[in-house]
């Protein structure tokens, strides 16, 4: 057996592990039910004069801003610390496994999970908008949009494995994540706002490098070069945008310096121990 196959048996492991879990349908649950209300809601204002031909677009980008970060870092918090609070990552290791082996399967299955649920909320966003709005086009972006969600969702599910191996608590690291993520947001309202007042490029400049700036206007930026954003009235559904390309590759450091940060913390360390 390879590397590549003892590091798949830990992605099944860490997906059988994941979905047992009675939270991970709730999620899937509240996930559908976000998206169905906005749809319910915007049907009943015909008023508004909205161009419905690219309302799937809307649809899968439904809670895309918070939602599937907030399922990233559930599913990432408990991906390594649980191993150690159950007691098991004691028996996995002592299995014929490397730790980057150990590590490699436990990131991707759970990244796994987090597509998962991501295709199903794609799937409904575009059901939706057929169900509510008729016919739709351009639908051969969906698979473009999906893969720029889940790439998004890369960015806060790294930042909390990371702390979930580090501190080695499912509770902390979640809510480590977590915190990032409103601090962020919060601090990228200030700077959006300070910019808006001052026209000082500074203030954005330091916004694009927070990490909820490239994580929440990847996918929705890309909607914008596509052309493919709905309108409402006489102008588009306003939604974050910014610089794809940049928002690419900010993704991309701070998930692989996070990753990084793990792996040294894993193969450095007393495994049978948690952090104090």
């Amino acid at each position: 057996m390879n590397a590549l196959q003892r590091s798949a048996i830990i992605v099944g492991y860490e997906l059988r592990r994941a979905i047992a879990k009675k939270w991970v349908l709730a999620l899937i649950i509240l996930a559908l039910a976000i998206q169905i209300l906005p749809f319910v809601v915007l049907s009943r204002l015909a008023e508004l004069d909205i161009i419905n031909e690219t309302m799937w677009v809307f649809g899968v980008l439904s809670g895309q801003s918070l939602f599937v970060h907030l399922i990233a870092i559930l599913v990432a918090g408990g991906s390594m610390s649980e191993e150690y609070e159950h007691g098991t990552a004691d028996i996995l290791l002592s299995k014929p496994i490397t730790r980057v082996e150990y590590m490699t399967g436990k990131f991707f299955g759970g990244f796994l999970l987090v597509s998962f649920v991501e295709v199903i909320t794609t799937v409904m966003g575009v059901i939706l908008a057929f169900a509510f709005f008729g016919p739709q086009r351009d639908l051969h972006f969906v698979p473009l949009m999906f893969v720029a969600i889940v790439y998004s969702t890369l960015l806060f599910f790294s930042i909390t494995f990371m702390f979930s191996e580090v501190l080695r608590r499912s509770t902390l690291a979640i809510l480590m994540g977590f915190g990032i993520f409103i601090v962020s947001s919060i601090v990228g309202g200030v700077l959006s706002s300070l910019y808006s007042f001052t026209e000082e490029q500074v203030y954005m400049d330091v916004n694009k490098l927070l990490p909820t700036w490239s994580a929440t206007t990847l996918p929705s930026s890309l909607a914008a070069n596509l052309k493919i954003m709905p309108l409402l009235g006489n102008g588009m559904i306003e939604l974050p945008s910014g610089d794809v390309h940049l928002a690419t590759i900010i993704v991309a450091i701070y998930a692989v310096i996070f990753v990084l940060l793990a792996y040294f913390r894993l193969v450095r360390s007393d495994v049978t121990k948690r952090a104090a």
